[in-house]
């Protein structure tokens, strides 16, 4: 029966999980094997020690198990020689119970999870599952542009990010656009890529999301980049909304090198779940009171989240500069950000104006438009990429 209902909605199972297996001194193989072979999603691979060198390679698998009968000395050099080899690959050991000391000389291999048998495989199989979803999304980022009330204009930012990442900055990596308001999709009808999928379709059976899913559900812009917007209304009350809405985030973002999402500035069960995952934030703003005491109460919730460490910034949309100066000036916009970065973006009322009745991003109306070229300056001090310990 669950193969027949994942066919006609079109999708086929998971991506194989490749797993390299190494069993040390008195530890056998098939004592993992036995365990995870009930998941058709994993392949074992095992690998003699002896092969250590010439078969464990960052490329060769997705995760490593290491199965171990004790934690001595020569366990502690095969962990050594495993991590040396592989020093990023999430790594699950299984093993009898430990002390607390070998416990701490385990943990300094960084290991992704510790097994003690006997194993369950339900467990084993969940933990390869997450381990495995760890190391596809590392290099991954996903970014977040945040209304802080409506009419900001966060999502023709979205669209124009998504659209400068694809044309101007990642032209050979992947670049999505995910719209989180389902009220109204209107990613979708900014650039006239309304997608009719009908998302309740799959909202009592949320684990069948997968990476087939998500191509068959996406629209791909002709700038580059997908897109993922739906009007869906009943998802923010759903029984099973927030679980589908986070299954599809996450796939949508394991698929893409760049991720671009668009929150609206209402409450919804998933927005803090999304905003405690995602690599940056980009809060939307006007230079009025109202709006910008809405975006500090949105800084107080992100810093809590997150701490001051993450890469959190303020974006003033539709800004005109005037000859006598702002009501509001910098010093004052200082004094409510604190040390949250904030820049101006140019009013462009004609150039958006004209793109969203053409339904195009504002590309296909100005290239290079003192907007647009405001907004990649700031997209360049976002970090769009790992940044470096």
């Amino acid at each position: 029966m669950k193969i027949q209902n994942e066919q006609a909605l079109g999708m086929t199972p998971n991506p194989m999980s490749r797993i390299l297996l190494v069993s040390g001194n008195d530890a056998t193989n098939e004592e993992i094997e036995a365990l995870v072979e009930a998941s058709p999603r994993i392949m074992v691979f095992p690998i003699e020690v002896s092969a250590l060198k010439t078969n464990l390679t960052p490329e060769a698998g997705d995760l490593v198990i290491v199965n171990v009968s004790a934690l001595t000395e020569a366990e502690i050099e095969l962990l050594s020689d495993v991590r040396a080899a592989v020093p990023h690959m999430p790594l699950i050991v299984s093993s009898p119970a430990l002390t607390a000391d070998e416990t701490r000389r385990l943990f300094k291999f960084n290991v992704h999870d510790w097994m003690p048998k006997p194993v369950d495989g339900k467990d084993l199989i969940e933990s390869i599952f997450k381990g495995v979803r760890f190391r596809k999304t590392y290099n991954n980022r996903v970014h977040a542009v945040v209304s802080s009330v409506g009419g900001v204009g966060a999502t023709t930012l979205a669209v124009s990010m998504a659209d400068i990442a694809a044309q101007r900055m990642f032209k050979k990596r992947s670049v999505a656009l995910f719209d989180l308001d389902f009220s109204l999709g209107d990613c979708s009808y900014a650039i006239n890529m309304i997608n009719g999928y009908n998302l309740a379709s799959v909202a009592a059976a949320p684990h069948r999301v997968d990476a087939e899913f998500i191509r068959v559900i996406q629209k791909q812009h002709e700038n580059g980049f997908a897109v993922y917007s739906f009007k869906r209304p009943e998802l923010n009350s759903e029984i099973n909304g927030y679980e589908l809405v986070l299954r599809l985030l996450d796939a949508v973002t394991i698929e893409h090198d760049q991720t671009f999402v668009d929150i609206p500035y209402y409450e919804t069960e998933w927005k803090d779940d999304v905003l405690s995952a995602v690599n940056t934030c980009t809060l939307v703003t006007e230079l009025n009171m109202s709006a910008l005491k809405h975006t500090v109460d949105l800084i107080d919730r992100i810093r809590e989240l997150r701490g001051k460490d993450f890469a959190l910034q303020v974006v003033v949309n539709k800004y005109e500069s005037r000859l006598f100066g702002q009501r509001i000036g910098k010093s004052r916009l200082k004094e409510l950000f604190g040390d949250v970065p904030f820049t101006y973006l140019p009013l462009a009322s004609a150039q958006i104006g004209e793109a969203v009745d053409r339904g195009v991003p504002p590309s296909e109306v100005a290239h290079r438009s003192r907007f647009l070229n405001a907004l990649q300056k700031y997209m360049k001090s976002m970090e769009l990429t790992e940044v470096s310990a």
